[in-house]
């Protein structure tokens, strides 16, 4: 099984949002939308267990790094 989400699908389960995380951030074959969608399921999760602090620490890096959160 690929790890890979089909363009343009922004509906990602639990598990493909976790694989994401830790490892897809970086893969621009994954639409920064669903990337982000992402971080929020997983950061919505009841438990954290497993997704490690440094993972979840790329994750807010990310969103800083790709999206603009100043009010103008």
């Amino acid at each position: 099984m690929s790890n890979r989400i089909p363009f343009p699908t922004f509906n990602i389960s639990l598990g493909q949002a976790v694989s994401i995380v830790k490892t897809g951030l970086d893969d621009e074959s994954i639409p920064y939308k669903t990337r982000a969608l992402a971080i929020d399921h997983v950061a919505h999760m009841e438990t954290h267990n497993s997704v490690t602090k440094d993972e979840l620490v790329a994750a807010l890096r990310w969103l800083f790094d790709h999206y603009d959160f100043e009010e103008d």
